[in-house]
């Protein structure tokens, strides 16, 4: 919380950046939401959920096993509550593994009534990864099922991905070619 008072606080104690400019990622450390919640600032917070079941949550984002989904979903309706700010749920489509409809329609159920914004992040190719971006229209009906359920979606631009440029892909191209 240091850092983020030390980045909010006016000049000359501090750098004197507004709060909603400033946006703080986490995968879900409910007792570091509830600290926020606890202070107070209106930063964005977004929550780097990336699938709405647990049994795969489990594997992709290993925190899960101490906090499960609802119970982080649940820390970040009670920051909403506190700071009156939307909040928003980071979802990395990866092909085949939780780009379903299924999902898409478990993530609407869950979000369908909640201050929250979801932005998809189609995976960026990278060298040595075994996982792949979405098809497109498995992406568009992800997008089409949360949009049923009035759920507030975005896909993210892609920028950089076509000369490698993109996020993940700088350092995986710098690590493959050191070997």
């Amino acid at each position: 919380m240091r850092s983020i008072r030390n980045i909010t606080t006016a000049q000359p104690d501090g750098l004197g950046i507004s709060a909603r400019s400033v946006t703080l990622s986490t995968v879900g450390l409910v007792n570091g939401i509830e600290k926020l919640c606890d202070e107070g600032i209106p930063v964005t917070l977004a929550v780097s959920l990336h699938t709405p079941d647990d049994e795969l949550r489990d594997t992709l984002v290993p925190i899960n096993s101490r906090w499960k989904v609802r119970e982080v979903l649940a820390a970040a309706d009670k920051y909403e509550a506190k700071t009156g700010r939307r909040y928003s749920i980071e979802y990395a489509l990866i092909r085949d593994i939780n780009d379903q409809a299924w999902r898409a329609d478990l993530l609407g159920r869950l979000l369908k009534n909640r201050n929250a914004h979801v932005n998809l992040i189609p995976l960026n190719p990278t060298p040595g990864s075994k996982w792949t971006a979405s098809r497109p229209q498995d992406e568009a009906e992800f997008v089409r099922v949360l949009e049923s359920y009035k759920v507030a979606v975005t896909v993210r631009d892609t920028r950089g991905r076509e000369i490698d440029g993109a996020c993940g892909q700088l350092a995986a191209s710098e690590i493959i070619s050191e070997v």
